[in-house]
């Protein structure tokens, strides 16, 4: 007698069946392909040996190019951690008129696309954009400097496109949050600062790691933006692998750079989840 399937499976079957065919499989035959072998001109060699990992880890210019990837990636999702909260926060404590409005306004961009988005950063951007132009008629600066090509210039195009992402996260943690918690904390004697800090913080911490992890691996693995924004000059992970793929063909080597940039995005995340949670208990045991 076949056994019957509990209704969870069920409901989850297809979700799962998904992410098996669309997730699994084709990262499994990237880290298969991972330790073929690319003889110089000609077509990979299935094989098992670590050839292409062991070029990547004692490559300076490849350690580089990764470093640079997180770094770009921890600055975005600082900056939009900040200026999502804030408007987040401005957003949740709207009256509910103004607050269709903002997250309509806030939500907008998204129906742009990304390309259009980043083809409208080179024209601002440019060294006769209108940053410099600006810059240059306020007396700021006397000549354009470059902004187009440069780490900067992807951190504020990536900034802008991730930004709703972090913002729509933290607004639905502090839209649903108990306001009568910052009420008592205020009648207890608290000040608006301590209010905030001991209160509203601790409770959105849910939103700000959901909302950072989530703009911190889209900002890696992004290819648009580097690729437009910055061009030759500024190579990432997502545009080295795209490289070792279209131009160079090698195939194994653009899947181990695809295998090492999951695993270390799955080591980021959580130790810095951990990290986190561990700091939001001992928090809450002091208080």
């Amino acid at each position: 007698m076949i056994r019957r399937l509990p209704p969870q499976w069920i409901l989850m079957a297809p979700g799962l069946l998904i992410f098996t065919f669309f997730f699994l499989l084709p990262v499994g035959q990237l880290l298969i392909i991972s330790f073929f072998r690319s003889p110089s001109g000609e077509a990979m060699q299935p094989a098992f040996v670590f050839d292409q990992y062991v070029r990547f880890l004692t490559d300076p210019h490849y350690l580089l190019i990764l470093g640079r990837t997180l770094a770009i990636g921890a600055v975005v999702s600082v900056i939009c951690l900040i200026l999502g909260y804030c408007l987040a926060y401005g957003v949740a404590r709207a009256n509910p008129k103004q607050r269709y409005v903002l997250l309509l306004l806030i939500a907008l961009p998204l129906l742009t696309s990304a390309v259009i988005r980043n083809f409208g950063w080179m024209v601002i951007l440019g060294r006769n954009g209108l940053i410099n132009q600006a810059l240059i008629g306020l007396g700021f600066i006397n000549k354009p400097i470059d902004l187009l090509y440069t780490s900067t210039g992807v951190v504020i195009a990536l900034v802008h496109v991730l930004l709703p992402y972090m913002v729509l996260v933290l607004y639905s943690v502090l839209e649903g949050m108990d306001r009568n918690l910052e009420s008592a904390a205020s009648n207890l004697g608290a000040s608006p600062s301590k209010v905030f800090w001991l209160v509203t913080f601790p409770l959105s911490l849910p939103g700000i790691i959901a909302g950072t992890l989530l703009v911190f691996s889209i900002s890696i693995s992004f290819y648009i933006t580097p690729a437009l924004i910055g061009g030759p000059k500024v190579q990432v992970m997502a545009t080295e692998i795209y490289n070792q793929t279209t131009h160079l063909m090698n195939w194994p080597y653009a899947s181990a750079i695809a295998v090492i940039l999951l695993v270390t995005v799955f080591i980021i995340t959580n130790l810095y989840n951990r990290a986190v949670s561990r700091s939001s208990s001992q928090g809450a045991g002091i208080l």
